[in-house]
C-alpha cells in the first residue's frame, strides 16, 4: 500500500513538472469583429487571471521559465487586442 502511494505521488510530481502553460493564440480580425462587449469582458477577465497565475507560480516543480514567459507574452498580446477592440466598440466595463 505504501509503495502504491509513493508511486502515485511520484507520478503526480512528474506530471506537474512536465506540464506546459497554455500559449494563447492571437485573435484574427474576423474573431475580433464577432465579439460583443460582454464577450470581450469575459475574455479579458480570463486572460488577466491566467497572467496573474503564471506570474505567481514559482513552484519548485513546474513549467520552464521560458515556457511561462512565452505564455505570458502571448496572453498579454491578446489582452492588448481585446483592449483595442473594446475601445473601438465603445465598451464600458464596471
Amino acid at each position: 500500500m505504501r509503495k502504491l502511494l509513493f508511486m502515485v505521488v511520484g507520478t503526480g510530481v512528474l506530471l506537474a513538472a512536465c506540464a506546459k502553460p497554455p500559449v494563447t493564440p492571437p485573435l484574427t480580425e474576423s474573431q475580433l469583429q464577432a465579439l460583443n462587449c460582454k464577450q470581450i469582458g469575459r475574455e479579458t477577465d480570463k486572460l488577466n487571471l491566467q497572467v496573474n497565475q503564471l506570474r505567481g507560480n514559482d513552484a519548485l516543480f513546474g513549467p520552464d521559465e521560458r515556457d511561462k514567459q512565452a505564455a505570458i507574452s502571448a496572453a498579454e498580446f491578446r489582452l492588448q487586442q481585446l483592449r483595442t477592440q473594446s475601445v473601438r466598440k465603445l465598451c464600458v466595463f464596471g
